[in-house]
């Protein structure tokens, strides 16, 4: 059976919850599949990537960064993930963020939060899929962040509403967050893995 790691870094649960959809979907397909929160882990007991057979690496965005954890795994790994690659591991990498919610700037969520960051750590090339997906705004309450992080979310929303127009409620948690692209992107992840591993057994 193939195996899949899903190694994230989610600040307030966005991602982490993109991450277990998507370990949903592949173990669906017939995947053995392995979540690791990095934020939670500590480096030192974070999985070698060689035994796996595909890696997806996500994060959330906050002040326009990784969480420092998920750029760590990536400069960790930067070098296998090539070396790899020559024996059919499949990289994929995601974002979630508030950028990727607005409309029309998904693709610059993209260049930005993704290619950008390959670009610096010298991974351009390595990564076989890669896309960004919506955030939460969690306006509500019970919002698991911090006072100065709930003013600027609440900052960043109210400019998000008057500049898109998107409708956001007050004191509530709003998900903008595409499922259908998520769903995609998972299953697109899924046929590359397979792919590869058909060409492997081939040989």
């Amino acid at each position: 059976m193939a195996k899949v790691l899903i190694a994230y870094g989610s600040r307030y649960g966005s991602t982490e919850e993109i991450a277990h959809a998507m370990a949903g979907i592949l173990e669906r397909a017939g995947l053995e599949t392995q979540l690791i929160d990095l934020r939670r882990t500590k480096q030192k007991q974070w999985p070698s990537i060689a035994p796996f057979d595909g890696v997806l690496v996500g994060s959330g965005i906050r002040i326009g960064r990784w969480t420092k954890e998920a750029i760590a795994f990536l400069k960790a790994n930067a070098g296998e993930f090539k070396a790899l690659k020559t024996k059919g591991l499949v990289v994929g990498a995601f974002v979630s963020s508030g950028m990727a919610s607005t409309p029309g700037q998904e693709e610059e969520a993209r260049r930005k939060y993704l290619e950008a960051v390959f670009a610096k750590l010298g991974m351009t090339g390595a990564v076989d899929t890669y896309d960004a997906f919506g955030g939460v705004y969690d306006l509500s309450p019970t919002a698991p962040m911090g006072f100065l992080d709930k003013r600027m979310l609440g900052m960043a929303a109210k400019q998000m509403v008057k500049d898109t127009g998107t409708p956001l409620k007050e004191g509530a948690r709003n998900d903008l967050r595409n499922w259908d692209q998520i769903r995609t992107f998972a299953e697109h992840f899924v046929q590359l893995v397979k792919e590869k591993i058909a060409l492997r057994d081939a040989e």
